[in-house]
């Protein structure tokens, strides 16, 4: 191990104690309402809040721990060697960078106002676009869309042929993510080949629930589907065949039933259509995967990615728990939803 990576890791293993343990984040989701949910986040690392805003104050909240996170993901790329820092800092902009552009998508297809589009932005500076504003600023969704010629995005644009066949978003979210899957292994190679499986794994399982959402979505205009060969161009632990068969099938509940673990456990909310329940149930494999890495090698990169995932499932939960208090949801109810509490 060098003597950059050596101090980096020991800084992410000490950086793990700033996290929220679970008991806190029950305590946190537990209070009850949103002005003592900020009053008791005031104690924790993330400190006094204002939730004074003229717009939506779980997207507010939602900015600030984006804003924590991605504070915290820089500390550790400015100490890291060049190759780990430059694969960490272009993994989650383009993470980041795809829900931006995926919230712009849906925005102008739904024909959101401008200013909420923006409003719902995650606080980052365009990575491969030169400007979030200047698409959010077409006049329809298909210019938007167009917007992205030019980009690494550019793909993009062909999966509108479809979009509109079905007057459907899922032609255009399914593109976006196979680019964004495919920048990513392409930014894995700036790491030895023994460092790229953590994340491999994680991307791929992200790809494959995604995939199965869209192919049972299709259940309903099954007669008109697209070939799964060109819905879906890359799968990884959820084949093809699975995909067309949770098209074709009159038994969702079975074809979930056959799949491998952990897909089988983490699709079986779709029963009830709790779409939300099943990104709650992947956030919490995700946790697993970098668990498991971490125990596997406590002293190399698995540590730094460990650090950074929990980091971020943390970051999600809070904002789950903000628009949860925003919404007036029950305690027992936003904590079914977290991932912390039930992933130790």
């Amino acid at each position: 191990m060098s003597p950059g990576l050596s101090y980096v890791v020991i800084k992410s293993h000490s950086l793990m104690a700033d996290l929220l343990t679970p008991e806190q984040m029950r305590t946190l989701a537990q209070q009850e309402n949103l002005e003592y949910f900020v009053e008791q986040l005031a104690g924790t690392s993330y400190g006094r809040i204002s939730t004074e805003t003229e717009g939506d104050v779980s997207l507010a909240l939602e900015k600030v721990f984006y804003q924590k996170f991605i504070e915290r993901m820089m500390g550790i790329v400015d100490l890291a060697p060049t190759n780990i820092g430059d694969f960490l800092q272009s993994y989650y902009y383009l993470r980041f960078e795809a829900i931006n552009l995926k919230r712009i998508i849906r925005g102008k297809f739904s024909g959101l106002p401008t200013s909420k589009v923006i409003e719902s932005l995650i606080p980052i500076t365009p990575y491969k676009v030169e400007s979030y504003e200047g698409i959010v600023g077409a006049e329809t969704f298909q210019d938007a869309v167009r917007r992205l010629e030019g980009t690494q995005y550019e793909p993009l644009v062909s999966s509108l042929e479809l979009s509109e066949k079905y007057d459907a978003l899922w032609p255009v979210e399914i593109a976006l993510n196979y680019l964004s899957a495919r920048a990513v292994f392409k930014s894995l190679e700036r790491l030895p080949q023994s460092d790229r499986g953590l994340v491999r794994r994680i991307v791929q399982a992200e790809a494959d629930v995604e995939n199965f959402l869209v192919a049972a979505k299709q259940r309903s205009a099954r007669e008109d589907a697209h070939s799964p060969e060109e819905m879906f161009p890359t799968t990884y632990g959820i084949s093809l065949d699975m995909l067309r068969e949770a098209i074709e099938t009159d038994d969702l509940r079975a074809v979930i039933q056959g799949l491998n673990p952990p897909y089988n456990e983490i699709l079986t909310p779709l029963y009830e259509g709790d779409v939300a329940l099943i990104r709650s149930r992947l956030r919490q494999h995700v946790y697993n995967i970098a668990k498991r890495g971490r125990a596997a090698n406590d002293f190399g990169f698995n540590v730094i990615m460990a650090y950074l995932i929990f980091s971020e499932i943390e970051k999600d939960d809070l904002v789950g728990i903000a628009w949860g208090k925003t919404q007036g949801i029950a305690a027992d109810d936003i904590l079914k939803y977290l991932a912390v509490p039930y992933s130790v």
